[in-house]
């Protein structure tokens, strides 16, 4: 047998090499075959082997001789789909198996996984009951290991802090291997194969798979994952064995019981409590603002239904009531402000919006209603906090008197209301001009100079920045689209040194919306012949990069986000812009940048960064290879090679607007090199440090860029630092470089909790995250009482909702909700605490979910993200679908999850119905936090099994004749029939240059999963690959 290998590995190779076209392959793999038949299995695995350590790019023509093997009836699909299963990802390490082994690229993958979903849909495959069994044992096997190793990198991530959603190559794979399923599935072959008492086992493999398998690809393509739902329960392809384990008819009795126990649980009465909206804004202010009109006004409507007047009653205090806590939590400064722009620029037109329904409505009553609910100690009369020695509701009180003026300027009030509101005659009235989008563009376009002066009043509290931002949004866009580079340049300079702006900006409108032109435009960026001087391009590409950089750190934005597409220049950027490129992967190209930009910053002999530099690298290349740029830099510095002196004469010029963004990708490759302890490079770094962060540029706008820069990157600074301090306590020159960052440190807009803020939490005794979520829902659902008097709100941010996901998980954050709910139904406080108890779990958010925010308002609407871990409405599916085996151990718990389940459902559906569009599920979804890897099953015995199953049960003749031959190709030596096969012109024979008897290494039985050495190192052992398909 190895010698019928050889001869096949080197026909493959040499057809790979020579390019043989299809018709010849047929021909020569027909002749070759006649003479040294080779096991389905093994062939595959021979053309289907990776033939690089790390193959990024898929040769076609494998795909190409595998349809010709598979059209000769050399090959089954069970056959290519082992063999490319074996060089799978997917597939876990056996026990004795080098970790790193060679595997192939998804591409293939996915395209194999396409190819053959053609193939069983349209009836053309199984062409036998074998081939059928040993499909549905591999594919039920790549199954359960895709969920198993996705989700084992989603934990690992997680643990790490590390925020990244699946790559869209992860996604493909992941829909490419649902779309096989469907075809499967819907084979009427497969199905009667299914159905035969032989291959129960099988089926049970099958339908455990699956029912992992569709809420895992739910998270990533909701189509298919329904349409296979659909298909599961059509032909009940349900894993029964967690429902009734012992196959007890009493127990099944039973739970049918409980079932109906819980249809007949009595809902609660509906209360629309303060705290539940107070959850909600909460929720759209966290973080990246995601206070799109649309769903607020949805929101208010499903809670309201047609009671505008409480609508605008209940919005203004939920508003107020926001601010009032983060003041008494010490939000930082940008907080407040940002929350305060919400309060006097985005309520007033959220107002206006709901005067103009059908339905009646008098402002000023709504007004007057909700301020008389506000704190008074919180917003305080102006005269009384100016008044007030100690100043702490300095902070506030002007709150109340801006909140009126805006409400003023868009005619929601009488001028006479503004004194009997305040008590007081007002410190200052509204803006004289109210702002109309239309107006401001026309002026911006008339007079470059006005969008200057609209972007410096974003920060204004009159309740006109709604018109500038939908004005400046457009203005940019309409620049980007005549190519005004140097009109970009200005604003993008004004708005990247303003980042309350930016926050403003987002309350109004999607990131898509003011990005992705910017986006666009950078990708479109071409030199256009001889442009004499090259270093201003460089200097308006920079001031661009640098606002879109600012928006990404500031808000974590992904290329989603942006609405651009994975292969765009930022998304690029973005993924590998803070990596350096290895020497061997460096191309012809890049190594010439990166020489000529090296010999620019540090060769004495030359002038320094002369035009030519500039004008043979777009600027689009340069940042793509900074990180290299600074890696040579620190290690030929640390080698000797460039002295200090040069090197910081060198990186003078990275001081300068038109090379100042490149500090982004450098620093930040810096502070990860500088973490590594496999180097001796950081005295080196530390002296970098120094002169990238302390010397500060000398021209005014290059100061102003440099600070943005260090708020972008501080976070991972002050990381870096903090760190090197633990480990090098004696050294003298980190802590200076902390104290240069201080003033750019909470840059980002972050959902996640603090250490700080996570220690309040958890340091008091007996308390932990879960008891102080506890304690969390407990107080918001006694303020929502109708007994409570209490007028200022409870201590909350939802960064604990976010934080108790990220380390707890869905399924124990959940399970501490519907604790809290249960005991405060026991305490005959239900009908708040239900609420409380649906607000959270429907509250929008950053990621996954239950609420998309969708900004269908905006000039871009928001694009959809990948989704990476279960939310809480997917969670509490699972526990309402386990709901009826609580009943007789723990009744209350099962009626909180089935109150809970019917309110969240019915919430979410209204507002679909209401034109807010939302993801229906309806199935049990898997936790990339929760879940376990599986109890999967040998699948070397899962394939026999099949294929023993498939003959006892009466299998076709051809099937078993085949199976006969295979038997016997695995037992008998047939080394001496390649004799008189002449194919000595592509130097398979018995010469000496393609001699078969060439030392090809190690190659034993293959079985599939063992390949042999290969240059690999992957042992001998046939049990190595998990995979043994002996005898099938």
């Amino acid at each position: 047998m190895d010698s019928l290998i050889k001869e096949w590995a080197l026909f493959l190779d040499r057809c790979l090499e020579t390019r043989i076209r299809a018709d010849l392959f047929d021909a020569a793999a027909t002749q070759l075959y006649g003479k040294s038949p080779l096991p389905g299995r093994k062939l595959a695995a021979l053309l289907l082997k990776p033939r690089s350590a790390a193959a990024s790019s898929l040769d076609p023509r494998v795909i190409i001789y595998v349809e010709r093997l598979l059209a000769l009836r050399k090959l089954d699909a069970s056959d290519v789909l082992s063999a490319a299963y074996q060089y799978s990802r997917d597939r876990p390490l056996q026990s004795k198996e080098d970790s790193s082994r060679w595997n192939n690229p998804p591409e293939l993958e996915e395209i194999i996984f396409h190819r053959l979903h053609k193939a069983f849909s349209t009836g053309e495959r199984p062409v036998s009951n074998a081939e059928a069994a040993r499909t549905v044992a591999v594919v039920s096997a790549w199954m359960a290991s895709m969920v198993t190793s996705h989700t084992s990198s989603s934990m690992i991530q997680a643990m790490a802090g590390i925020q990244q959603h699946p790559q869209q190559q992860s996604i493909n794979v992941r829909e490419a291997l649902g779309m096989l399923l469907v075809g499967l599935i819907e084979n009427i072959r497969i199905l009667d194969v299914l159905t035969k008492d032989e291959l129960k086992d099988t089926r049970k493999y099958f339908t455990q798979s699956i029912s992992t398998f569709i809420p895992f690809l739910s998270q990533t393509s909701l189509q298919i994952a329904n349409r296979l739902e659909l298909s599961q329960k059509e032909h009940d392809f349900h894993d029964k064995s967690l429902a009734n384990g012992n196959g007890d008819a009493s127990e099944s009795t039973a739970l049918e019981v409980a079932a109906l126990q819980l249809e007949g649980v009595i809902d609660l009465p509906l209360l629309n409590t303060r705290a539940g909206l107070y959850i909600f804004l909460n929720a759209l202010l966290v973080a990246r603002p995601l206070t799109d009109d649309y769903i607020i006004i949805n929101y208010l409507h499903v809670r309201h239904k047609i009671d505008t007047q409480n609508m605008a009653t209940d919005l203004i205090a939920a508003a107020f009531d926001v601010l009032a806590n983060a003041m008494y939590r010490n939000e930082s400064s940008q907080i407040m402000f940002s929350l305060k722009s919400f309060l006097v620029n985005k309520v007033p037109l959220l107002l206006t919006q709901l005067t103009s329904s059908i339905y009646p409505m008098t402002s000023e009553i709504c007004i007057t209603t909700a301020l008389s609910h506000v704190d008074p100690n919180a917003f305080p009369a102006f005269s009384q906090g100016f008044e007030d020695i100690m100043g702490s509701n300095n902070a506030l009180s002007d709150v109340r008197q801006d909140f009126l003026n805006a409400c003023l300027l868009h005619g929601l009030l009488p001028a006479n209301a503004i004194e009997r509101l305040l008590g007081e005659t007002p410190m200052q009235g509204p803006p004289e001009t109210k702002y109309f989008k239309k107006h401001l563009l026309s002026q911006c376009k008339d007079n470059f100079e006005k969008v200057n002066l609209f972007i410096d009043e974003l920060e204004n509290l009159d309740g006109n920045a709604g018109a500038i931002v939908a004005a400046v949004t457009k203005f940019i866009s309409h620049l980007c689209e005549t190519q005004m580079t140097m009109y970009l340049k200005t604003i993008c300079n004004l708005l990247s040194r303003k980042p309350q702006a930016l926050d403003v900006m987002l309350q109004f409108t999607s990131p898509a919306s003011i990005l992705r032109p910017l986006c666009q435009f950078l990708d479109e960026w071409r030199y256009e012949g001889d442009q004499g001087e090259y270093q201003p391009v460089y200097d308006e590409f920079g001031a661009i990069l640098v606002l879109i950089m600012a928006f990404v750190y500031r808000f974590d934005l992904s290329y989603h986000d942006l609405g651009i597409t994975y292969d765009s220049f930022v998304a690029q950027l973005l993924e590998r812009g803070h990596h350096s490129i290895t020497p061997e992967e460096l191309t012809d190209v890049q190594g010439r940048h990166l020489g000529s930009w090296l010999r620019g910053f540090y060769d004495s002999d030359k002038e320094g960064l002369s035009n030519e530099v500039f004008a043979s690298c777009r600027p689009q290349d340069f940042y793509l290879i900074v990180p290299t740029l600074f890696s040579q830099t620190v290690m030929a510095c640390s080698a000797e090679v460039l002295s200090l002196d040069s090197v910081k004469g060198g990186l003078e010029y990275l001081h300068e607007t038109f090379l100042l963004p490149s500090l982004v990708g450098g620093l930040c490759w810096m502070t990860c090199h500088a973490l590594k302890q496999t180097h001796q490079d950081l005295d080196v770094l530390m002296q970098i440090f120094h002169k990238l962060i302390r010397s500060a540029p000398t021209s005014g706008d290059a100061q102003a860029m440099h600070s943005t820069i260090m708020s972008i990157v501080s976070s991972r600074l002050e990381k870096c630092f903090r760190t090197l301090k633990r480990r090098h306590p004696n050294r003298t020159d980190i802590e200076p470089l902390l104290q240069a960052i201080k003033g750019n440190l909470n840059y980002e807009r972050s959902i996640y909790s603090s250490v700080t803020e996570l220690e309040q939490w958890t340091n008091v005794p007996h308390s932990t995250l879960n008891t102080s979520l506890r304690h969390t829902v407990q107080q918001l659902s006694q303020w929502a009482s109708a007994t409570s008097l209490q007028l200022n709100p409870p201590s909350y941010t939802h960064r604990q909702v976010y934080t108790s996901l990220k380390i707890l998980g869905a399924s124990r954050t959940l399970r501490a909700i519907i604790d809290e709910v249960k005991a405060q139904t026991d305490a005959e406080n239900g009908a708040a605490a239900l609420d409380i108890g649906v607000s959270l779990i429907c509250a929008p958010a950053i990621e996954n979910s239950a609420l998309p925010v969708d900004w269908v308002g905006s000039p871009m609407p928001a694009s959809v993200s990948p989704r990476t871990h279960m939310n809480l409405r997917e969670m509490l599916k699972v526990e309402f679908d386990n709901a009826a085996s609580l009943i007789s151990t723990d009744p209350l718990a099962a009626e909180t999850i089935v109150r809970l389940h019917r309110r969240v459902e019915a919430q979410l559906l209204a507002l679909s119905q209401s034109g807010l569009p939302t993801a229906q599920i309806d199935l049990p979804d898997v936790g990339m936090v929760d879940v376990q890897a599986q109890n999967m099953p040998d699948l070397d015995k899962a394939m026999n099994d099949a294929a023993a199953a498939t003959i006892a049960a009466g299998g076709d003749l051809n099937m078993g004749k085949q199976a006969l031959q295979r038997s016997l190709d695995e037992h008998l030596d047939m080394a001496a029939a390649g004799a008189g096969l002449d194919l000595s012109g592509m130097g398979v024979g018995s010469g000496a240059p393609g001699d078969m008897s060439a030392d090809l290494g190690s190659l034993p039985d293959l079985d599939l999963g063992d390949m042999g050495d290969m240059g690999m190192g992957m042992g001998d052992d046939d049990d190595e690959w998990g995979l043994d398909f002996n005898n099938m």
